[in-house]
């Protein structure tokens, strides 16, 4: 990858891993607050503990990880000579822009499922905005619950556009490196090609060449001889 690529390339993938610790820390607390109350808390239902889906924090904590797996690889194959970076970078591309589209589709269609089946998000968000209910307030921990799955949720569209602008960056990177060989290749075969080309018979001039004869009278004759013919010598004896 050339070096006007690796700056792009390195910034996409740093913001990227920055996004995706914040979605897995985020992500991490939120289901580690609901396993530690669902049975004593009851405003998160422990008489029906299966209203809940947390399927959408659970595929958040491991698509985030996998990103941030992936970019670390991506970046380090940025600074590493004896790896392909544009290939490394390109698969990291490939194989975090699925992680991140998942995170994006799946805890949105969750969240559609309610009120039938609530998310984490679904439940808190719409209980922290209320002051009383059957004369109770909702916990205070509602709002930041759901500013916080709130905030998985949404970030997870600058997490998507960071890998394809990786990818992109990755296959561009590719796509001129060979064009840059293909171009270098086709000029090493004409020059090697000139040089192996046939002499013809248009490339050869006529070399003189010099004969002796002698005449009659047994003193020489000179005469320059072409590919034509023999030229006498100026000055010749006859």
């Amino acid at each position: 990858m050339s070096s006007s690529l690796r700056l792009p390339a390195l910034a996409f993938a740093s913001l990227s891993i920055a996004l995706s610790i914040a979605v897995l820390a985020c992500s991490a607390r939120t289901l580690a607050i609901f396993n530690d109350q669902h049975t004593t808390n009851a405003w998160l239902l422990p008489i029906w503990p299966n209203h809940f889906d947390l399927t959408g924090l659970k595929l958040l904590i491991g698509t985030s990880t996998g990103i941030v797996v992936l970019n670390a690889v991506a970046v380090v194959a940025l600074f590493v000579p004896s790896m392909p970076a544009s290939f490394t970078v390109l698969l990291s591309g490939v194989l975090s822009s699925i992680l991140a589209l998942v995170a994006l589709i799946m805890p949105s269609l969750l969240n559609n499922e309610a009120p039938r089946r609530d998310t984490l998000q679904t439940w808190t968000c719409s209980w922290h905005d209320k002051s009383t209910f059957s004369g109770q307030q909702p916990p205070a921990q509602f709002s930041t619950l759901c500013h916080q799955t709130r905030f998985t949720t949404f970030t997870s569209i600058p997490m998507f556009l960071l890998q394809l602008l990786l990818l992109a960056t990755a296959a561009y990177a590719l796509f001129q490196s060979r064009r840059l060989t293909n171009a270098r290749a086709h000029r090493t075969g004409g020059e090697s090609g000139e040089m192996e080309k046939p002499l013809e018979l248009g490339d050869y001039h006529a070399q003189p060449s010099f004969d002796t004869k002698r005449t009659v009278n047994g003193s020489p004759k000179s005469g320059v001889s072409t590919s034509v013919g023999t030229v006498p010598a100026k000055g010749a004896l006859g």
